[in-house]
């Protein structure tokens, strides 16, 4: 048999960050209680008319400029007929023949440029919350806004499917179109996976997965899919077309439908809206919001500054972040310290503020004053993290809390030569282990002297002490 190269196409769907759903004035608010946010045109009451949020037209722009997307002047909506229970007029209002735009692309750091085939506007559904005996629903998310990327067949692995929706996500949160949280529904992914025999053009038996919550999910549910594939190939089996749920915690697909259990979703022009156009000064008003697309800082900071790919990724996987070092590296000029702090101390008080950064108080400025403190040896890294801890959500003055707590490190050799008499006649065994060849004990010495200064000597300055006292 050929060798078989996997085909795959990505749907996702992104809530944009409005305050108001798409055709209505009814609140996005996340956590609201069931059935709160709704009204006569998102529940699809008979005689109401829906009215088109230009906000969603705008951030929508906006994200197929950053998607080098070709922006249609004129479009329309088109009802998407399906009955299920969530949604309660029987159809969604979407677009299919004229999309907001076509035929872009996104890099990804492998060089590929993954094809974009549209991107549409549409409302979204409703939730169904299924109990033992019964379903509940909660109409809350219909009318919802949302925007449906849909790239062109062309990952070839689940890691480039990866790659593609890692850079999707930043791409649409460095321009403030999604805050893409897939905890909360804002960020969705339908796969579509098949096989060929490597060299042929037309593709193969496609199957569709659903289902996958997580990016991981996305990637091991494809890995797994092409397996089965695969295996079917070889056994000389037929692949049917059918739609597959991604169990993760079998980790394995299962039929949910085939083709011809496929919905007909008979679309037509929305009658209740009128055809829309999108003038230029919309597009080069939010042309102004691309800016530095996500690949792209990510080439500038490993090529400028030096670090490593990993600590770039990390940095610029949020904007924030991002711009909090350069400013910082604009005051200390060495970007490899910088890091190194951002992130170890830094992200773990982050973490402690429960990952808030609008909680964080602390400027760049400050943060670098700590950084370059303890390269300087002025605060040692007990110290440095003390002072961090006290300014991260209040920015004090830095050499005020230093002064203040006296966190200044010691390292005059007189003052701690005699605490370090007192560390090693007070522990006879680490000092013998140490005589002995355990070079590992020397260390247990030094974190009893840094106990006894409570975290301010200078462990390099204690340690020459130790080694020259304990070889006389």
């Amino acid at each position: 048999m050929s060798k078989l190269e996997t085909v795959i196409g990505l749907e996702v769907h992104v809530q944009l960050k409005t305050k108001s759903k798409i055709f209505c004035s009814c609140s996005t608010a996340f956590q609201s209680g069931p059935n709160i946010n709704i009204c006569p045109v998102c529940c699809g009451y008979p005689g109401v008319l829906p009215v088109f949020n230009q906000k969603a037209l705008e951030l929508a722009t906006r994200v197929c400029l950053a998607l080098h997307c070709k922006i249609n002047k004129k479009i329309y909506f088109e009802r998407k007929n399906y009955f299920y229970p969530d949604l309660p007029k029987g159809y969604q209002i979407s677009q299919y023949k004229m999309p907001l735009a076509e035929a872009g692309f996104l890099e990804i750091p492998s060089g590929k440029k993954i094809p974009i085939n549209r991107v549409h506007l549409e409302e979204d559904a409703g939730k169904s919350v299924h109990k033992e005996k019964y379903s509940l629903v909660d109409f809350n998310r219909t009318g919802i806004p949302l925007l449906e990327i849909v790239s062109e067949p062309q990952i070839n692995t689940p890691e480039e499917a990866l790659d593609y929706l890692a850079y999707l996500k930043l791409t649409l949160q460095y321009i403030g179109a999604s805050d893409c949280d897939m905890e909360k529904g804002l960020l969705r992914c339908d796969a579509n996976i098949s096989l060929r025999e490597e060299g042929k053009r037309e593709l193969g038996t496609k199957v569709e997965l659903k289902n996958m919550n997580t990016f991981k999910g996305v990637r091991d549910a494809l890995g797994y899919e092409a397996r089965r594939q695969e295996s079917v190939f070889k056994k000389g089996d037929r692949l049917f077309q059918e739609t597959r749920l991604w169990d993760a915690d079998k980790a394995r697909t299962s039929v949910m439908r085939t083709k011809e259990e496929a919905h007909d979703y008979r679309y037509f022009p929305e009658p209740d809206l009128l055809d829309f156009f999108v003038p230029q000064e919309l597009i080069d008003r939010q042309a102004k919001f691309v800016g530095e697309r996500p690949l792209e800082k990510r080439v500038r900071f490993i090529e400028k500054y030096q670090l490593p790919e990993r600590e770039v990724d990390v940095i610029i996987s949020n904007i924030w972040l991002a711009d909090f070092f350069e400013e910082a590296v604009k005051v200390y000029s060495e970007p490899k310290e910088i890091s190194n702090w951002l992130l170890g101390p830094f992200l773990e008080q982050l973490n402690n503020l429960a990952g808030d950064v609008g909680r964080i108080k602390i400027s760049p400025a400050n943060f670098s004053k700590i950084v370059k403190y303890f390269s300087q040896g002025k605060l040692n890294n007990i110290t440095a993290k003390r002072v961090l801890c006290a300014v991260i959500a209040t920015d004090e003055d830095i050499d005020k809390v230093i002064e203040d707590q006296g966190l200044h490190q010691v390292s005059d050799q007189e003052q701690l030569s005699g605490i370090v008499e007192e560390v090693i006649s007070s522990n006879p065994k680490p000092v013998n282990d140490y005589l002995e060849g355990k070079q590992s004990a020397i260390m247990f010495l030094v974190g009893q002297v840094m106990k006894k200064t409570k975290g301010k000597a200078n462990p390099k300055v204690v340690r020459e002490i130790l080694e020259g006292r304990l070889k006389k």
